[in-house]
């Protein structure tokens, strides 16, 4: 109930002006926390400057590797509730986002012109981390966001599951739409299995590939690969879900809120994006290896291996 009411309050005050003073505000709170600090731990304190990065850069585009926990734009209003609930989180997570972090270190490529500065064509949730693709002009933009809209662009991404699933390969199709309960923030979405709850349903296809089977903090986990072909909002994290096996550290669609994983363990591993200007193709390291994780993921299966994967998932 409280956080309907927060979710209203915001989209009311969700104005360029309010943007502007929250803005300031968030500038004045993150000073005072810095002052804060310095008294707290000693004139030793220093804020350390982030960074993005960097997978590939050329004149058309500039490719990251985002972290997780990272929203993309500073004013996405469906995280301010986060103010509300505690303000030094707030300043943190909304004073520090992947815009940001560019602009300060790419203050060559900010656009004037642009709202959020940069040319954001596609998107990743505020918990998955890998590969943004961020045109550096607005040719660039045009043809990329053509490549997302006629889906022609191939993403693949690792993901750990709970559980151990009882098939290696699975095409999951399901149609998404809006969950009514939270119809005016997004906050959350549902399929058409739950009929009375969906609004707009949409059909949505994710292509799931088994990697290794094992144990996260001696829990049954699955190592997946998955390719969404649709790209509905909470795409892989609803149907991984409602297949019984959700994303470790997905808080939103856990039937039970598991607080102990340190992130939700979804990442775009790969990205292709066919072209007439600069074909991409991208790929990151493996975040979700046993060493990478400190070994609380350990495997005791190997499926199929990732210099395979690709190819398998392609052909079914």
């Amino acid at each position: 109930m409280i956080d309907e009411i927060v979710d209203r309050i915001v989209q009311f005050f969700s104005t360029g002006l309010v943007e502007k003073i929250i803005k300031a505000f968030l500038l004045l709170c993150d000073r005072f926390v810095n002052f804060i600090l310095s008294l707290c731990e000693g004139n030793n304190y220093k804020k350390k400057d982030e960074t993005v990065d960097v997978l590939y850069t050329s004149c058309n585009f500039l490719v990251i590797n985002k972290k997780h926990d990272l929203l993309i734009n500073s004013n996405d209003t469906k995280k301010v509730i986060r103010i509300l609930k505690c303000v030094i989180q707030a300043i943190v997570i909304l004073n520090k986002t992947v815009q940001t972090i560019m602009r300060k270190q790419f203050p060559e490529y900010v656009q004037d012109n642009l709202t959020h500065d940069f040319y954001f064509a596609h998107r990743l949730d505020f918990a998955t981390s890998g590969i943004l693709c961020i045109p550096l002009n607005k040719n660039a933009c045009k043809e990329v966001c053509q490549v997302f809209e006629e889906q022609r662009a191939r993403k693949y991404y690792l993901a750990l599951l709970r559980g151990h699933t009882d098939f290696d390969e699975e095409v999951i199709d399901i149609a998404i739409g809006e969950d009514v309960r939270f119809k005016d923030t997004s906050k959350k979405m549902c399929t058409i299995l739950e009929d009375e709850l969906c609004q707009n349903p949409r059909r949505s296809i994710t292509k799931v590939l088994v990697l290794d089977r094992g144990y996260y903090n001696g829990k049954p986990v699955t190592k997946v690969l998955l390719r969404p072909i649709t790209g509905r909002r909470h795409q892989l994290r609803l149907h991984c879900s409602q297949i019984g096996h959700v994303i470790v550290g997905d808080y939103t669609y856990s039937l039970k809120i598991d607080t102990s994983p340190p992130r939700m363990f979804l990442h775009a591993f790969r990205l292709v994006l066919p072209n007439t200007i600069e074909n991409l193709d991208i790929q990151t390291d493996d975040p979700f290896t046993e060493k990478a994780l400190k070994y609380k993921w350990k495997v005791v299966e190997q499926v199929n291996s990732i210099a395979n994967a690709f190819d398998i998932i392609d052909s079914f």
